[in-house]
């Protein structure tokens, strides 16, 4: 801001324009390097970001207001893991739709220490290999580690089509079901399968 007696001067005038272009730029830059204003930190930051609050999982291809999110949710997600909260928010915030049930919900109760979750896709469509990955890891890591699970994959219902057998290994018992969401559909055939296998885990469909 010049004093009033210098603004009668061109000269003072012009370089105040400049210097206030340079400073409005020189804030917009500090503003990008506050790493932890999550709203406002370069898009640069936010896989460090998300490693930092230690984010089960990270997609370079996410919208940058998805990515945002996931990282304004990492530490939430830390500070309850081991909670069914944790695991149900943690798929909806990567885009799965899911309905978690603990054994004393279910009817008839469940045996103490489980719980089954239903998950299906936000944008509707199937699920690959890389999507049963993604699952079984958020499931793993936000659960209390005494509890066991099982798993309930709901896929789009394809007329005329053949719902392929999604055989999971893993630590704990998983059970994908492959459920059409129209009983109307004609042609289809539909099956299931369930696998225990305690080493690591390996996800392939079969026909």
């Amino acid at each position: 801001m010049l004093p009033s007696i210098l603004r009668k001067d061109i000269r003072y005038r012009a370089l105040s324009e400049l210097s206030q272009e340079e400073m409005n730029s020189l804030r917009e830059s500090i503003r990008g390097l506050q790493v932890l204003d999550i709203a406002s930190v370069h898009e640069s930051y936010l896989p460090w970001l998300a490693w930092w609050f230690r984010v089960d999982i990270w997609d370079d291809t996410w919208s940058i207001e998805k990515k945002r999110q996931v990282v304004a949710d990492g530490l939430v997600l830390f500070k309850y893991k081991g909670t069914v909260w944790a695991v149900k928010r943690a798929l909806d915030l990567v885009g799965y739709n899911s309905h978690l049930e603990i054994w004393h919900q279910a009817i008839p109760q469940g045996q103490p220490g489980t719980f089954s979750i239903a998950v299906e896709q936000k944008q509707g469509g199937g699920f690959d290999q890389q999507d049963y990955t993604n699952i079984v890891r958020l499931i793993e890591s936000n659960k209390q580690g005494s509890q066991t699970w099982s798993l309930v994959v709901k896929n789009d219902a394809v007329t005329g089509g053949i719902y392929p057998v999604a055989h999971c290994r893993a630590r704990q018992r998983v059970t994908t079901r492959n459920w059409p969401q129209n009983p109307t559909s004609q042609g289809g055939v539909y099956y299931a399968a369930q696998t225990i296998i305690r080493n690591r885990m390996t996800i392939t469909n079969k026909v």
